[in-house]
């Protein structure tokens, strides 16, 4: 069987690596010349498994066990191996409520170190970082922004031994060598304009180079073009998905030259995500989506500005110098990408659809990076068992996770799910 991957991202090289030692002989088709220089390319790699279902928590946990592993999970290539550094991830939400506690017991229940921080033992252990309420955050304009609330964060959930990767689209490239290796096909440089499927035979993949690429099964892992991929294959889905512009930006780390660590901070009750970048020189500041903010919705995912705005910047490094005051601000460094979003709940669409062979890894409202090592094998075994005769709509996938020993059911990202309950944001 031959299986074609729209998409060279780090979900596209994950699920190609993955089909072909699963039997399949694997295609990725990718416009641009090198692999990850999509949404990969922007991504800030955070690993984290704070996460409101169940599911996504044991993807996560499985998929930390193989970045922290990475050289052994990849296998011998030639290449610089994409670093995990871990110096934790705190969490902090507005209310430290019934969700919190449940999935900070899922947590533990996985295997995850976490551990709930009151505002005091917070301070104490960053004090660098303020621990007044900012919630809920209010726009850069409104009189009040930087008027104090009187109030304390209601805690933190800080995991131990989270993260990021260093590097995103090395990691992606790791995962071409690897596939290469293995005998994955990687058609780079290479535009798909359309596909047909005569007589119900196999997929004809047509390329702007006026070429055709033959598969019995295609998968989708277009990324923000996944919404244009799936018209050209004329696929509908239940759950709307949509590109979202994003940007981060970067500003000077105050305590490089002192030599103190920073850990990756999740700040929904301020409203943005912040991490260390460059070896600590410098941190990369982005939102959280909180609800003041306009989301920038685009059309056409070859329209849009990369640039960064004004708007956006001043909104999310003030709220970064808010939250740690120590940082000052500097000139304006960051860029503009696209999220591919689910609309409904922010979680990937891991499925396959009602046109036979077709499936799709796509929505992933800028946070599977995180899963991407896992989430191939997942539809590895989608694709596998699916042109084997399983209906997975009514006898889901069950993905075994061999580093944490879990199990995960696969219907929660299915395309006919109703909408996971989740924080509507990235966070998820």
């Amino acid at each position: 069987m031959h299986v074609a991957i729209v998409g060279g991202g780090i979900l596209g090289c994950s699920i190609s690596w993955a089909l072909r030692r699963a039997g399949a002989d694997a295609t990725v088709i990718d416009r641009h010349g090198e692999v990850g220089h999509g949404s990969t390319s922007a991504s800030c790699g955070i690993v984290r498994r704070f996460y409101s279902q169940p599911g996504m928590i044991a993807l996560a946990h499985e998929a930390s066990h193989l970045w922290a592993d990475w050289g052994a999970h990849l296998g011998p290539i030639e290449d610089e191996l994409a670093r995990f550094e871990r110096p934790g991830v705190l969490l902090i939400p507005p209310a430290i409520d019934a969700s919190v506690h449940a999935i900070i017991a899922r947590m533990k229940e996985c295997g995850v170190a976490v551990q709930l921080l009151d505002a005091d033992a917070a301070e104490a252990r960053f004090p660098f970082l303020c621990a007044d309420s900012f919630f809920p955050p209010v726009p850069t304009a409104d009189p009040d922004f930087f008027e104090p609330t009187g109030k304390r964060i209601a805690g933190a959930v800080f995991e131990e031994d989270g993260g990021y990767v260093v590097s995103p689209s090395l990691a992606a490239h790791n995962l071409r060598l690897a596939g290469e290796r293995d005998g994955v096909q990687f058609r780079l440089g290479t535009t798909l304009v359309g596909v047909e499927r005569p007589d119900g035979g196999p997929f004809l993949l047509r390329t702007a180079d006026g070429g055709t690429i033959e598969a019995d099964a295609v998968v989708n892992a277009a990324g923000p073009h996944s919404g244009l991929v799936n018209r050209m294959g004329g696929v509908t889905l239940p759950l709307e998905t949509r590109p979202l512009r994003r940007e981060v930006h970067a500003m000077k780390n105050p305590r490089y030259e002192a030599g103190g660590g920073v850990p990756v901070v999740g700040d929904l009750d301020g409203g943005i995500y912040f991490r260390p970048e460059s070896r600590c020189r410098d941190l990369i500041v982005g939102s959280a989506d909180p609800a003041c903010d306009a989301f920038e919705w685009v059309d056409d995912p070859d329209d849009y500005n990369e640039s960064i705005s004004d708007l956006v910047h001043d909104r999310q490094t003030l709220r970064l110098m808010k939250r740690f005051p120590d940082v000052q601000r500097g000139p304006a460094r960051g860029l503009g990408a696209l999220y591919d979003v689910t609309v409904a709940d922010w979680y990937p669409i891991i499925d396959k659809t009602d046109l036979d062979g077709w499936y799709v890894a796509m929505g992933t409202s800028g946070s599977s990076f995180k899963t991407a090592p896992v989430i191939g094998p997942l539809v590895a075994k989608l694709v596998m068992e699916c042109e084997g005769g399983r209906d997975h709509d009514v006898d889901p996938v069950v993905l075994d996770l061999p580093r944490t020993g879990l199990r995960v059911d696969a219907s929660f990202l299915s395309r006919l799910r109703q909408a996971n309950a989740t924080t509507g944001t990235v966070i998820g």
